[in-house]
Protein backbone atom coordinates (compact mmCIF):
# COMPACT_ATOMS: atom_id res chain seq x y z
CA UNK A 1 0.00 0.00 0.00
CA UNK A 2 1.22 3.46 -0.71
CA UNK A 3 1.90 6.00 1.95
CA UNK A 4 1.64 9.47 2.82
CA UNK A 5 4.91 10.50 3.01
CA UNK A 6 5.58 11.51 -0.67
CA UNK A 7 3.61 14.43 -3.25
CA UNK A 8 2.77 14.16 -6.30
CA UNK A 9 5.30 15.77 -8.55
CA UNK A 10 4.82 17.59 -11.56
CA UNK A 11 7.31 19.01 -13.91
CA UNK A 12 8.81 21.10 -11.29
CA UNK A 13 8.09 19.40 -8.40
CA UNK A 14 5.53 21.36 -6.53
CA UNK A 15 2.18 20.08 -8.06
CA UNK A 16 -0.51 17.27 -6.39
CA UNK A 17 -3.17 15.67 -7.85
CA UNK A 18 -7.11 17.10 -6.84
CA UNK A 19 -8.40 13.53 -6.56
CA UNK A 20 -11.54 15.12 -6.59
CA UNK A 21 -11.21 15.62 -10.11
CA UNK A 22 -9.28 13.30 -11.37
CA UNK A 23 -12.26 11.33 -12.83
CA UNK A 24 -13.98 13.75 -14.53
CA UNK A 25 -14.17 13.78 -18.15
CA UNK A 26 -13.19 16.89 -19.69
CA UNK A 27 -15.65 17.19 -23.05
CA UNK A 28 -13.47 17.09 -26.12
CA UNK A 29 -12.91 20.21 -28.40
CA UNK A 30 -15.44 21.23 -30.82
CA UNK A 31 -13.00 21.26 -33.75
CA UNK A 32 -10.86 18.80 -33.02
CA UNK A 33 -10.37 17.26 -36.45
CA UNK A 34 -11.32 13.76 -37.17
CA UNK A 35 -9.92 11.53 -39.85
CA UNK A 36 -10.98 8.91 -41.84
CA UNK A 37 -11.41 5.33 -39.83
CA UNK A 38 -9.22 1.93 -40.29
CA UNK A 39 -10.05 0.16 -43.89
CA UNK A 40 -10.93 -3.43 -44.03
CA UNK A 41 -12.94 -3.68 -40.66
CA UNK A 42 -14.38 -6.83 -40.23
CA UNK A 43 -14.61 -7.10 -36.56
CA UNK A 44 -18.06 -6.79 -34.51
CA UNK A 45 -16.40 -5.24 -32.00
CA UNK A 46 -15.67 -2.64 -33.78
CA UNK A 47 -19.27 -1.43 -35.11
CA UNK A 48 -19.60 0.36 -31.95
CA UNK A 49 -16.56 1.06 -30.32
CA UNK A 50 -13.00 1.33 -31.47
CA UNK A 51 -10.12 0.25 -29.82
CA UNK A 52 -8.12 1.84 -27.61
CA UNK A 53 -4.56 0.07 -26.89
CA UNK A 54 -2.85 1.30 -23.60
CA UNK A 55 0.30 0.08 -23.65
CA UNK A 56 3.04 -0.07 -20.75
CA UNK A 57 6.73 0.63 -21.19
CA UNK A 58 8.16 -0.50 -17.36
CA UNK A 59 11.97 -0.01 -16.19
CA UNK A 60 13.20 -3.40 -14.16
CA UNK A 61 16.63 -2.85 -14.24
CA UNK A 62 18.17 -3.62 -11.13
CA UNK A 63 17.93 0.49 -9.61
CA UNK A 64 13.94 -0.19 -9.96
CA UNK A 65 14.20 -3.24 -6.96
CA UNK A 66 12.08 -2.86 -3.67
CA UNK A 67 9.58 -0.43 -3.45
CA UNK A 68 9.78 1.35 -6.74
CA UNK A 69 8.79 -1.76 -8.72
CA UNK A 70 6.29 -2.11 -5.59
CA UNK A 71 4.68 0.88 -6.32
CA UNK A 72 4.77 0.11 -10.26
CA UNK A 73 2.45 -3.10 -9.31
CA UNK A 74 -0.22 -1.28 -7.04
CA UNK A 75 -0.54 1.07 -9.63
CA UNK A 76 -0.77 -0.92 -12.58
CA UNK A 77 -3.48 -3.08 -10.58
CA UNK A 78 -5.55 -0.27 -9.50
CA UNK A 79 -5.74 1.09 -13.01
CA UNK A 80 -7.22 -2.12 -14.44
CA UNK A 81 -9.46 -2.02 -11.67
CA UNK A 82 -10.42 1.25 -11.99
CA UNK A 83 -10.89 0.95 -15.85
CA UNK A 84 -12.62 -2.32 -15.66
CA UNK A 85 -15.43 -0.71 -13.29
CA UNK A 86 -16.00 1.87 -15.59
CA UNK A 87 -17.95 1.04 -19.18
CA UNK A 88 -15.92 3.46 -21.59
CA UNK A 89 -19.01 4.24 -23.93
CA UNK A 90 -16.57 5.43 -26.75
CA UNK A 91 -13.90 2.81 -26.97
CA UNK A 92 -13.20 -0.90 -26.19
CA UNK A 93 -9.69 -0.64 -23.86
CA UNK A 94 -6.83 -3.34 -24.63
CA UNK A 95 -3.86 -3.32 -22.44
CA UNK A 96 -0.16 -4.36 -23.78
CA UNK A 97 2.82 -4.59 -21.12
CA UNK A 98 6.62 -4.67 -21.87
CA UNK A 99 9.17 -4.72 -19.29
CA UNK A 100 12.89 -4.08 -20.22
CA UNK A 101 16.57 -3.79 -18.75
CA UNK A 102 19.02 -5.21 -20.98
CA UNK A 103 16.80 -6.97 -23.31
CA UNK A 104 13.07 -5.83 -23.31
CA UNK A 105 9.81 -8.40 -23.44
CA UNK A 106 6.34 -7.83 -24.43
CA UNK A 107 4.52 -9.57 -21.73
CA UNK A 108 1.35 -9.30 -23.56
CA UNK A 109 2.55 -10.86 -27.14
CA UNK A 110 -0.33 -8.99 -28.38
CA UNK A 111 -2.85 -6.67 -26.41
CA UNK A 112 -5.45 -8.13 -24.45
CA UNK A 113 -9.02 -7.11 -24.10
CA UNK A 114 -9.35 -5.32 -20.76
CA UNK A 115 -11.43 -7.48 -19.38
CA UNK A 116 -9.79 -10.94 -19.70
CA UNK A 117 -6.61 -9.24 -18.40
CA UNK A 118 -4.86 -10.87 -15.44
CA UNK A 119 -2.26 -8.96 -14.44
CA UNK A 120 0.39 -10.46 -12.48
CA UNK A 121 3.22 -8.47 -10.30
CA UNK A 122 6.71 -7.61 -12.61
CA UNK A 123 9.56 -8.43 -10.81
CA UNK A 124 12.91 -6.17 -11.43
CA UNK A 125 15.94 -8.05 -12.80
CA UNK A 126 19.51 -7.24 -11.47
CA UNK A 127 20.50 -5.85 -14.65
CA UNK A 128 21.41 -2.92 -16.66
CA UNK A 129 19.04 -0.39 -18.60
CA UNK A 130 18.91 -0.14 -21.88
CA UNK A 131 16.71 1.85 -24.56
CA UNK A 132 17.00 0.77 -27.66
CA UNK A 133 15.65 -2.86 -27.56
CA UNK A 134 12.45 -1.65 -25.53
CA UNK A 135 12.18 1.05 -28.83
CA UNK A 136 12.84 -1.26 -30.90
CA UNK A 137 10.10 -3.61 -29.55
CA UNK A 138 7.83 -0.94 -29.54
CA UNK A 139 8.28 -0.08 -33.20
CA UNK A 140 7.55 -3.41 -34.23
CA UNK A 141 4.23 -4.24 -32.50
CA UNK A 142 3.33 -0.58 -33.86
CA UNK A 143 1.92 -2.27 -37.15
CA UNK A 144 -0.95 -3.20 -38.61
CA UNK A 145 0.80 -6.16 -39.01
CA UNK A 146 0.85 -6.82 -35.24
CA UNK A 147 -0.89 -4.92 -32.06
CA UNK A 148 -2.75 -2.38 -35.03
CA UNK A 149 -4.77 -4.88 -37.50
CA UNK A 150 -7.29 -3.65 -39.05
CA UNK A 151 -9.20 -7.08 -39.40
CA UNK A 152 -8.97 -6.32 -35.54
CA UNK A 153 -11.08 -3.13 -35.89
CA UNK A 154 -10.77 0.64 -35.79
CA UNK A 155 -8.66 2.81 -33.57
CA UNK A 156 -7.86 5.58 -31.47
CA UNK A 157 -4.37 6.11 -31.81
CA UNK A 158 -2.52 4.11 -29.11
CA UNK A 159 -1.79 5.64 -25.53
CA UNK A 160 1.82 4.75 -24.51
CA UNK A 161 3.61 5.59 -20.55
CA UNK A 162 7.28 5.17 -20.22
CA UNK A 163 8.41 4.93 -16.55
CA UNK A 164 11.76 4.33 -16.15
CA UNK A 165 14.69 5.95 -13.19
CA UNK A 166 17.23 6.87 -14.81
CA UNK A 167 19.55 7.23 -17.60
CA UNK A 168 20.57 4.21 -20.33
CA UNK A 169 23.33 2.21 -20.44
CA UNK A 170 23.25 1.82 -24.28
CA UNK A 171 23.93 5.47 -24.71
CA UNK A 172 25.42 4.41 -28.36
CA UNK A 173 22.60 2.31 -29.33
CA UNK A 174 19.72 3.75 -28.32
CA UNK A 175 19.49 7.15 -30.65
CA UNK A 176 19.21 5.10 -34.00
CA UNK A 177 16.36 2.42 -32.33
CA UNK A 178 14.33 6.28 -31.13
CA UNK A 179 14.86 7.68 -34.49
CA UNK A 180 13.54 4.13 -36.02
CA UNK A 181 10.46 4.59 -33.57
CA UNK A 182 10.07 8.03 -34.60
CA UNK A 183 9.06 7.09 -37.90
CA UNK A 184 6.12 5.28 -37.01
CA UNK A 185 2.96 6.34 -38.20
CA UNK A 186 1.20 5.08 -35.28
CA UNK A 187 4.14 6.23 -32.82
CA UNK A 188 3.75 10.05 -34.42
CA UNK A 189 -0.41 9.82 -33.71
CA UNK A 190 0.78 8.07 -29.85
CA UNK A 191 -0.19 10.02 -26.81
CA UNK A 192 3.03 9.41 -25.17
CA UNK A 193 4.33 9.97 -21.68
CA UNK A 194 7.06 9.30 -19.45
CA UNK A 195 7.56 9.10 -15.67
CA UNK A 196 11.33 9.34 -14.39
CA UNK A 197 11.54 7.48 -10.88
CA UNK A 198 13.59 8.90 -8.17
CA UNK A 199 15.82 12.19 -7.07
CA UNK A 200 18.33 10.58 -9.45
CA UNK A 201 16.39 11.18 -12.71
CA UNK A 202 15.57 14.85 -11.77
CA UNK A 203 18.55 15.76 -14.23
CA UNK A 204 19.16 17.55 -17.98
CA UNK A 205 19.96 14.42 -19.50
CA UNK A 206 16.54 12.38 -18.45
CA UNK A 207 14.87 15.52 -19.19
CA UNK A 208 16.35 15.69 -23.02
CA UNK A 209 15.61 12.17 -23.48
CA UNK A 210 12.32 11.72 -22.13
CA UNK A 211 11.64 14.75 -23.95
CA UNK A 212 12.22 13.17 -27.35
CA UNK A 213 10.93 10.19 -26.52
CA UNK A 214 6.93 11.92 -25.61
CA UNK A 215 7.76 14.96 -28.28
CA UNK A 216 6.82 17.26 -25.56
CA UNK A 217 8.88 18.49 -22.67
CA UNK A 218 5.16 18.98 -20.46
CA UNK A 219 4.49 14.98 -21.02
CA UNK A 220 7.40 13.80 -18.69
CA UNK A 221 6.44 14.19 -15.27
CA UNK A 222 8.98 13.10 -12.31
CA UNK A 223 7.68 11.35 -8.83
CA UNK A 224 9.51 9.79 -5.91
CA UNK A 225 9.29 6.62 -4.85
CA UNK A 226 6.21 6.46 -2.83
CA UNK A 227 2.50 7.09 -2.58
CA UNK A 228 4.08 10.04 -5.84
CA UNK A 229 4.71 7.22 -7.89
CA UNK A 230 1.57 5.42 -7.74
CA UNK A 231 -0.76 8.14 -8.18
CA UNK A 232 0.81 9.56 -10.66
CA UNK A 233 1.04 6.63 -13.07
CA UNK A 234 -3.11 5.81 -12.18
CA UNK A 235 -3.75 9.40 -13.44
CA UNK A 236 -1.56 9.83 -16.28
CA UNK A 237 -2.98 6.01 -17.70
CA UNK A 238 -6.79 7.01 -16.50
CA UNK A 239 -6.97 10.57 -17.56
CA UNK A 240 -4.71 9.63 -21.38
CA UNK A 241 -7.47 6.94 -22.01
CA UNK A 242 -10.55 9.34 -20.64
CA UNK A 243 -8.89 11.98 -23.25
CA UNK A 244 -7.67 9.78 -25.95
CA UNK A 245 -11.04 8.32 -26.41
CA UNK A 246 -12.63 11.63 -27.33
CA UNK A 247 -10.92 11.46 -30.28
CA UNK A 248 -10.65 9.76 -33.39
CA UNK A 249 -6.97 9.28 -35.30
CA UNK A 250 -5.79 6.57 -37.14
CA UNK A 251 -2.45 5.47 -37.91
CA UNK A 252 0.06 6.22 -40.76
CA UNK A 253 -1.17 9.68 -41.44
CA UNK A 254 -0.07 12.65 -39.51
CA UNK A 255 -2.26 14.72 -37.60
CA UNK A 256 -1.86 18.79 -36.31
CA UNK A 257 1.24 19.46 -34.77
CA UNK A 258 2.48 16.76 -37.03
CA UNK A 259 0.62 14.01 -35.06
CA UNK A 260 2.59 15.04 -32.09
CA UNK A 261 -0.21 14.68 -28.71
CA UNK A 262 -1.05 18.05 -27.95
CA UNK A 263 -3.71 17.97 -25.32
CA UNK A 264 -1.69 17.93 -22.63
CA UNK A 265 -3.82 20.66 -20.89
CA UNK A 266 -6.69 18.51 -20.88
CA UNK A 267 -4.20 15.51 -19.30
CA UNK A 268 -3.12 17.68 -16.27
CA UNK A 269 -5.86 20.28 -15.95
CA UNK A 270 -7.12 18.79 -12.89
CA UNK A 271 -3.55 19.29 -11.29
CA UNK A 272 -3.00 22.41 -8.75
CA UNK A 273 -0.81 23.83 -6.84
Amino acid sequence: MPTQNDSLWSNDGSTKANWSQLFDVTSPEDDLKETPPADSTTSSVAKHRQILNLLFMIDVSGSMRGQRIGMVNYALENIFKELKRRDEANAVIKVGLMEFSEEAEWLTPRPVLLDDFVFTKIQAQPWLTNFGPAFDKLREKLSRNAFMDPDVGEYFAPVILFITDGEPTDVAEYPDALARLSRNGWFKQAARFAIAVGEEARNENVARLLSSFTGDAKNVRYADEGEALCSLIQYVAIRASQVQTSMVSVGGNTDKNNGIFDDTDQIFGSLVD
